[in-house]
């Protein structure tokens, strides 16, 4: 810094215009001893860094399809620095945060400043969120830093703008087109940021101790903590209910036109049923029903499954799973005696007229050889012949068509009852993954709520203390501490909501070294 600038400045890190940087720099130094000033100037490198099976290198190659211009480079735990512009931590959605993970994060935050959190593999993890947030509850718990999800996977097989990079390459870029001045500012206040939050995990006076010795910031604690207590659970329970009504009401319409195609089959195979294909007939209609059980189970387990993933999202301690079929239901085809064929009276019914028809028919066949002399006496034997003919053919006609009549009228009956039953089913599983999920929402809420109680005791506790006495010097220390964290993170967050101006000028910024 210049001598002028520096007079100016005084101990708490401001000038007459405002917070001057070099002042800011000056504090932190003296309260942990990191020199902001000694960080190289950043250049045009994106560094990407993550534990081993983060997909690091699934990154690389999907920014690189994206953004082919974007220099970028994998790094390890022993990441060199020197032209860096900024840096990228990727998180694994599959696993917990280990401890070199978070000492990685440290050090990339430190020696680079400018990071951001990038989670990956979304496409693959139901519950990318809920793991994203309890990763950035330990790497960012202020939630100061840009977080983004994206799915490698998606970028690389084309679907850009499903995938996240988007955002991602428009962070990046927008980072490197800034002026140096900003840039080197941003990245030496993040580092100054991660040292400050190391200086007070180091000293156990963590960030909510800190905040426990303001009794405004203990009062905007508590009036956050009671309005969010009990948040989200109306609107999860009316979710749940019209996620779970729209699962039944699409269930159902799926297995009546599945049971409708499944019906039409079945006329088309009693029309041309023989009569020795009674058990095969009846072998292919329990198969068939016994498919549409399975496949509009499937379907249903799916999509309670993924109203559950929707609605417990975030939500703590029983997992969604799928819920299995209420007790004493089967997901067996409907067993009814077949047909036999027996019908007395009607049989005979129809003997007689099948007779009396072949009589008529052989008499009209026979009654032209009646005006031959020589004919007469081999016409009544012929009649008799013709008729038993007649009378046999149109017996059986009239038998197949009875036959495939009533193996009709059986299909019929089999599958709509077994449509019955699986409507009945649907409904039951609906109403048993509705009661359970919503027990699993109250459950969750519950907890949150004795929670905040928890915390909001504790709160008013601290603010009697207060209250009651000064702060000790451990205290006072803290409240300096935190402080001066919240200028640094104040004057970071306004560099960084600073637009990039045209025309500004790119020469580095001094370095403590070359003062």
């Amino acid at each position: 810094m210049n001598a002028t600038a520096a007079l100016r400045v005084n101990p708490e890190g401001t000038n007459p215009d405002g917070i001057y940087p070099e002042g800011i720099y000056h504090q932190v130094w003296r309260a942990t001893g990191f020199d902001a000033t000694s960080m190289p100037v950043p250049g045009a490198r994106i560094v990407v860094a993550g534990a081993v099976g983060a997909s690091v290198e699934d990154l690389l190659a999907a920014c690189a399809a994206v953004a082919p211009d974007l220099p970028m480079s994998a790094r390890g735990s022993g990441m060199g620095t020197g032209g860096i512009g900024a840096g990228l931590m990727v998180l694994d959605p599959s696993s917990d945060l280990e401890a070199d993970e978070v000492e990685l994060f440290v050090r990339l935050r430190t020696e680079v400043g400018t990071v951001a959190l990038v989670c990956t593999g979304i496409d693959a993890f139901w519950e990318w969120p809920r793991r994203l947030r309890a990763q950035r509850a330990v790497l960012d718990p202020a939630e100061e830093l840009p977080v983004f999800a994206v799915s490698a996977a998606a970028g690389l097989a084309g679907a850009v703008e499903e995938s996240g990079l988007t955002d991602l390459v428009a962070w990046m870029r927008e980072g490197l087109i800034r002026p140096i001045e900003q840039r080197v500012e941003q990245a030496r206040l993040a580092a100054c940021v991660t040292a400050l939050d190391r200086r007070i995990r180091d000293d156990h006076l963590s960030s909510a101790t800190a905040a426990r010795t303001d009794p405004d910031d203990l009062m905007r604690r508590r009036r956050t903590l009671v309005a969010t207590r009990d948040r989200g659970r109306t609107d999860r329970l009316a979710a749940v209910r019209a996620g779970v009504a729209g699962v039944r009401t699409a269930t159902i319409a799926d297995a009546q036109t599945g049971f409708r195609t499944l019906l039409a089959a079945a006329n088309r195979r009693c029309a041309h049923a023989a009569p020795g294909e009674l058990a095969t007939h009846l072998t292919w209609l329990d198969s068939a029903i016994a498919e549409v059980n399975a496949r509009v189970d499937a379907v249903l387990d799916d999509r309670l499954e993924a109203v559950g993933a929707t609605a417990l999202l975030g939500v703590d301690g029983d997992e969604p799973g799928r819920g299995a079929g209420p007790a004493g239901q089967s997901v067996s085809a409907v067993r009814r005696a077949p047909p036999t064929g027996r019908r007395g009276a009607e049989d005979a019914l129809m003997v007689l007229i099948g007779a009396s028809t072949g009589v008529g028919v052989g008499r009209l066949i026979v009654s032209p050889m009646t005006a031959v002399h020589t004919l007469q006496w081999i016409s009544m034997p012929l009649t008799l012949v013709i008729g038993v003919a007649v009378a046999f053919w149109v017996i059986r006609i009239r038998r197949a068509a009875a036959r495939r009549t009533d193996l009709r009228s059986f299909s019929a009956e089999v599958l709509s009852e077994a449509r019955g039953r699986l409507e009945q089913r649907i409904a039951s599983r609906s109403a048993e993954a509705e009661s359970r999920l919503a027990g699993q929402i109250t459950r969750h809420h519950e907890r949150r709520v004795r929670h905040v109680a928890a915390a909001v005791a504790d709160i008013d506790a601290s603010l009697r203390r207060l209250r009651a006495g000064p702060l000790s010097g451990a205290a006072t220390e803290s409240a300096r501490l935190a402080g001066l964290r919240r200028t640094v993170a104040a004057r970071l967050a306004e560099i960084t909501r600073t637009k990039v101006r045209a025309g500004t000028t790119t020469a580095p910024a001094v370095t403590r070294s070359e003062q």
